[in-house]
C-alpha cells in the first residue's frame, strides 16, 4: 500500500501549527461544534486521514450517539444518530480503555468497526479518545480508504492533536459554564437563561414588573463580509459596552448569540423598557467601530413578563416584537402587541 510519510519533519510542522490554531480557537469565539470542525480540518491534513468520523458518546439516558463524519478538509459534514445499543465494538473499547487502537486488516475491521466495511473499501482506521474531566467525550475515528497504514509516528502525531483538541473543548466548555461569553465578555446564552429563570421567580414572589429586550445589529453579516470577523468581533465588543453604560448598574446585557443580545430589565414596565430601549438605540448610532464606518444601526424587540409566561414565552415575546422591527424596515424599537415606534 506504499509508504506513510504524514509523520516527516514538515508533518510535525504542520501539527505545531494546528496545534495553535486550535488554540487561538479555543482562546477566542469558538464552540464545541467549531472545535470539532476544526479538529477534523487538522486531521485530515496531519496525518492525512481520508475521513474524520466523530463518534459522540450519549450521556446516561440518553439512547442514541451522534456521529459526524468531515470530508473534503474539514468543509463536509453529516451527521447522524446511531443506537447506543449498536455501537461499534472498536469506540466502545476506545471509551472503555481511553487508548487508542488501529485497525489494519479484514479481521479487525469486521471485529471493531463492521459498518464501515460496508461503505467501501478500506485500508486502515484510527481509533483515538477525547478525554475531557477524565471522562471519554467522543471517539474520532480516522479513515483511510487507499493510502497506506499509519505508522507510529503519524499515530503519535494524531494523538498529540487530539489531545490538543479535548484541551481546547474543555476551555471552551469551562467558559461557557462560568457565564461569560468569550467574544464581548458579557453573559453568554447559558448564565442568560439562568439570570430570567431566577428573574421570573422573583417577579412571581414579589409581584414586581420585568422587562426584557431582544437586539439584533442590522446588516451585520455585511460587515464580518467587507472587513473581516476580528473587526466584527470589535463591533461586537463595542456594542457590549455601549449597552453597559447606557442601562442601569442592576439590568444584565448577555450575548443572545451571533449578532443578537438580550438585556434583562428587572423592575421595569413595558413602557420604560421601552424608553430605554430607544436610549440605547440611538447610543448605538453614534457609535464608530475601529474604521469600520461611523453608526450601528439595530432593531429591538421589547416584552414585559405577564404570569404564567416562562422564560421561553418572554424571550419568544421579544422575538416576535424583534421580527416586526425588522418587516418594518429595521433600525427601531417594536413592543410586544404594539405597532413600531
Amino acid at each position: 500500500m506504499g509508504t506513510d510519510t504524514s509523520a516527516s519533519s514538515g508533518g510535525i510542522q504542520r501539527v505545531l501549527t494546528g496545534i495553535r490554531r486550535l488554540t487561538a480557537l479555543a482562546d477566542g469565539s469558538g464552540d464545541a461544534d467549531g472545535i470539532f470542525r476544526a479538529l477534523a480540518r487538522e486531521l485530515l491534513e496531519v496525518p492525512g486521514a481520508e475521513e474524520v468520523h466523530v463518534h459522540h458518546l450519549a450521556a446516561d439516558g440518553v439512547p442514541d450517539d451522534i456521529v459526524d463524519v468531515y470530508l473534503f478538509e474539514g468543509e463536509g459534514r453529516l451527521s447522524y444518530l446511531s443506537p447506543r445499543a449498536e455501537r461499534p465494538p472498536g469506540v466502545s473499547w476506545v471509551a472503555r480503555t481511553r487508548r487508542s487502537f488501529l485497525a489494519a486488516d479484514a479481521e479487525e475491521f469486521a471485529a471493531s468497526v463492521p459498518r464501515l466495511t460496508a461503505t467501501g473499501e478500506m485500508s486502515c482506521a484510527l481509533l483515538l479518545p477525547v478525554v475531557e474531566r477524565s471522562e471519554v467525550e467522543a471517539v474520532v475515528m480516522l479513515v483511510r480508504r487507499v493510502s497506506a497504514i499509519y505508522e507510529s509516528a503519524s499515530v503519535d502525531l494524531a494523538r498529540t492533536l487530539v489531545e490538543q483538541g479535548a484541551t481546547a473543548l474543555a476551555l471552551v466548555r469551562a467558559r461557557s459554564e462560568a457565564g461569560t461569553d468569550a467574544v464581548t465578555g458579557c453573559m453568554n446564552h447559558r448564565a442568560m437563561r439562568r439570570r430570567l429563570d431566577e428573574e421570573i421567580g422573583r417577579a412571581m414572589r414579589t409581584g414586581g414588573p420585568l422587562s426584557a429586550l431582544l437586539i439584533d445589529l442590522d446588516d451585520f453579516k455585511q460587515v464580518n463580509d467587507r472587513h473581516g470577523h476580528p473587526a466584527g468581533d470589535a463591533m461586537l465588543r463595542d456594542v457590549v459596552r455601549a449597552l453597559v453604560g447606557e442601562f442601569r448598574a442592576f439590568d444584565r446585557v448577555a450575548r443572545y448569540g451571533g449578532d443578537e443580545f438580550v438585556v434583562i430589565l428587572p423592575n421595569a414596565e413595558l413602557e420604560s423598557a421601552a424608553a430605554a430601549a430607544s436610549r440605547a438605540l440611538e447610543r448605538l448610532r453614534g457609535l464608530g467601530s475601529d474604521g469600520v464606518g461611523e453608526g450601528v444601526s439595530a432593531s429591538i424587540g421589547v416584552a414585559q413578563w405577564q404570569p404564567p409566561m416562562s422564560t421561553d414565552d418572554l424571550l419568544a415575546a421579544c422575538d416576535a416584537a424583534l421580527l416586526r422591527s425588522k418587516r418594518q424596515g429595521k433600525g427601531r424599537v417594536t413592543r410586544a402587541h404594539e405597532a413600531p415606534r
